[in-house]
């Protein structure tokens, strides 16, 4: 008898069985079965079992034997599995080379094709972490440079580190600037540590509290404005998309960023 059969079915799961495959699979590593044996034992319905089963010999998971009790479903030598996993790699390889092609055409299309106008005043909004992670993913298709008004760490708006890294890194990849104004207190020194993007495309100036107040996070980039909010453990996002309010906004940025050291 196997220990640990949930950790084993989760395994099975993971490594791309549906939950009535991992039960099946696993009942018959532990002892050859007819199918109803299977369905008693698992909770499958027993026609659902004979579709598991064909469906798991194909991939090398199952075998059918005749014994004095007539036919009876085995276990596969569990190293097929390796097989579903090449297949899954092999397939992913081929779908990231398809993009790979058809990536530049769709995105000529996609820019060329209802494009907001420049006099379009256009506001999305987006709520807790997946919305901020939307909005930062967002920003990575900015061209030049991204003017910020600061508050905290990528880390305030998203809670993983590993994640905010990443997006340093694509920030890296993407080619823009970052230019950041901050009132002493908004982000510690040892923020990150990517000391590539510090070094190349992150530059910051402090600002008396009492000059600028920085209390949330604006992101200035293209024709976009975003504000992101954290306060009191709710997270509130908001873009708005238009050229003149992109503008305005530079305007008031540069005007502080003479004034902040």
């Amino acid at each position: 008898m196997l220990n640990n059969k949930d950790s084993i079915l989760l395994s099975l799961k993971r490594l791309g069985l549906t939950p009535d495959e991992a039960k099946v699979y696993l009942s018959l590593v532990e002892s050859s079965m007819s199918h109803l044996e299977v369905a008693r034992k698992t909770g499958v319905n027993r026609t659902k079992v004979y579709r598991i089963a064909d469906e798991l010999a194909k991939r090398g998971l199952i075998t059918e034997e005749t014994n004095d009790s007539g036919r009876v479903l085995a276990a596969g030598d569990p190293a097929n599995l390796e097989i579903t996993l090449t297949t899954a790699e092999e397939k992913l390889k081929t779908q990231r080379q398809v993009l790979t092609g058809a990536l530049p055409t769709l995105q000529h299309l996609f820019q060329a094709a209802d494009q907001p106008k420049a006099t379009n005043f256009i506001v999305n909004t987006y709520e807790g972490e997946d919305g901020f992670k939307q909005m930062l993913w967002n920003e990575l298709k900015t061209k030049g440079e991204i003017l910020i008004f600061g508050h905290g760490m990528l880390q305030d708006l998203v809670s993983s580190p590993r994640w905010a890294e990443k997006h340093r890194a694509k920030t890296l990849e993407s080619g823009y600037k970052v230019r950041e104004i901050l009132n002493p207190d908004g982000k510690p020194v040892d923020f990150t540590k990517n000391t590539e993007f510090v070094e190349k495309v992150y530059v910051k100036r402090i600002i008396p509290a009492d000059v600028l107040p920085l209390g949330h996070q604006l992101c200035i980039y293209n024709n976009t404005v975003a504000i992101y909010n954290w306060a009191n453990g709710q997270k509130v996002g908001t873009e708005i998309v238009n050229k003149a309010f992109a503008t305005t906004q530079r305007a008031i940025f540069e005007h502080y960023w003479t004034l902040a050291k």
